[in-house]
């Protein structure tokens, strides 16, 4: 069994369905801070209201408010200091507030990542200061209002740059209840300016490149070729994108939305942002040329020349066969549907992947439905071989036959097989009868540190389209890059 996973499928999939999203949507319980320093209480002082001491912020209160909090909710060391402050309900269970503060000397990324989250455009911030500040415990905040998990939320945020510290406030529920103006106001950052000098913005970093590449794998000599992307693309996503390619025409699918690109056997060069009427995460190119693009609780739409040219209600995801004509719908189960399209009708009937547990992605070549997840025999990620009707005709894994890291994209080659396996960082060969030939490792083929494989796209000659996120050299932005694979 491979062992050098950086995330399970359970928690690719809680990734996916639960990744921060801008102000006033949903948002996930902040991340925890540094691990492994005991929890005390420090000391506190009586009189006009009760004080915390940590080493970077005080905070005087009046328990007489009602605010209360527990040992586990004080974390106070060097380089971090927080606290959640809770406002109970009387007589029942629940909160009226949840009030986090939280002071932590870090790297600014995560910072960057709070503003483009939370509404704020980076360049503005930095650059235009077009950004209103609210004092809070002697930092002035940026403020923003929202919701979290369908509760009402304000937060305050900052980056202190000499001290190379992130301010971080969120109150979440009644947040207009007086007693939090109180407590804010009886807050005090101690900050110590160390000259410090954040890393470069995204506009002010090197872009990424790469050189072309060839790895032995097996008999074959796999080669990569870098494919400028014009203008290069900046995401904080790092999972969920996808391409499909028609002649000479490439699609990516970008944070849910759809960009057109020439592709000119050297370099992807942008030609338009085609508007939906909402976010995609699926995308199909079937041999006439037409889109097909879905995504759950969203309809599953076709495109060509420019327009829509169909919408069918029903289908989760969904991946299509290159005719146009069925496909599968599919969600994290192995209970799926096939969708036949006729006459502008759709049609559905039952398929079920029985050797699947959890599934996390799906894909249609000419010959074969693949369908990738975890094995229900326990025996780990794997991706099984269907035909059209939905039988068994071959299960891909590793060496020794036990699981994979994710796939996220395979396709039949002349040869075997071919898979991009985005947890391992490798590019995977089968043989036509699915014995394992072997990987190659993504600093050996790619030159990338790390990145994760999102997914790929056959091209015209045979070859594929890889794009993947990779976090630039000097940590400016994370790219989504793209390489042209052959040789296999």
């Amino acid at each position: 069994m491979k062992t050098k996973f950086k995330l399970s499928c359970l928690f690719l999939a809680a990734l996916m369905l639960f990744s921060l999203t801008a102000c006033g949507k949903d948002n996930p319980e902040p991340s925890s801070t540094s691990e492994g320093t005991e929890q005390t209480k420090p000391p506190v002082e009586a009189g006009s209201g009760t004080t915390i001491h940590t080493n970077l912020w005080d905070l005087t209160y009046d328990e007489a408010d009602g605010w209360v909090y527990e040992e586990d909710d004080l974390h106070d060391d060097e380089t971090s200091s927080k606290i959640i402050l809770t406002l109970p309900k009387e007589g029942e269970d629940g909160s009226i507030v949840d009030a986090e503060i939280r002071v932590s000397v870090e790297d600014p990324y995560t910072f960057r990542d709070y503003l483009t989250s939370y509404g704020f455009d980076e360049y503005e911030y930095a650059v235009d200061q077009a950004y209103d500040l609210t004092p809070v415990g002697g930092i002035g905040c940026l403020k923003a209002e929202g919701n979290y998990w369908g509760s009402p939320c304000l937060r305050y945020m900052n980056r202190v740059e000499g001290a190379g510290a992130t301010v971080f406030m969120e109150i979440i529920g009644e947040y207009e209840d007086e007693r939090v103006d109180k407590l804010l106001s009886g807050l005090t950052i101690h900050l110590e300016d160390t000259g410090n000098e954040d890393g470069p913005w995204y506009w002010e970093g090197e872009p990424f490149s790469a050189q072309p590449r060839s790895v032995m794998v097996g008999t074959h000599t796999l080669s990569s070729q870098w494919l400028p992307i014009t203008d290069c693309i900046i995401t904080k996503e790092t999972f969920n994108h996808a391409a499909a390619v028609t002649g000479d025409q490439a699609y990516l699918l970008v944070d849910g939305e759809l960009k057109r690109f020439d592709y000119d056997g050297a370099s992807l060069n942008f030609a338009e942002d085609i508007v939906l009427d909402a976010e995609y995460e699926d995308i199909s190119a079937d041999t006439t040329g037409t889109l097909w693009l879905a995504n759950f609780m969203e309809p599953l739409i076709s495109w060509k020349d420019g327009a829509q040219t169909a919408s069918y209600e029903g289908p989760d995801h969904v991946t299509m066969h290159p005719s146009g004509t069925w496909g599968v719908s599919w969600f994290s189960g192995p209970e799926c549907e096939k969708i036949t399209l006729s006459g502008g009708a759709l049609k559905t009937e039952p398929m079920v992947f029985q050797e699947v547990d959890i599934l996390s992605h799906l894909l249609i070549d000419d010959s074969h439905i693949y369908v990738c997840g975890s094995a229900v025999d326990g025996s780990g990620h794997k991706v099984f071989v269907y035909d059209s009707n939905g039988a068994l005709q071959m299960t891909l894994a590793d060496s020794d036959g036990s699981g994979l890291g994710s796939i996220t994209f395979i396709t039949q080659t002349a040869n075997g097989y071919l898979a991009l396996d985005g947890n391992m960082r490798e590019v995977v060969l089968w043989t036509k009868d699915g014995t394992y030939l072997g990987e190659a490792d993504d600093g050996d083929l790619f030159g990338t540190d790390y990145p994760w494989f999102c997914g790929g796209a056959k091209l015209a000659d045979g070859s594929i389209l890889a794009i993947m996120t990779e976090d630039r050299a000097d940590e400016s932005a994370m790219e989504l890059v793209a390489f042209k694979l052959s040789g296999f």
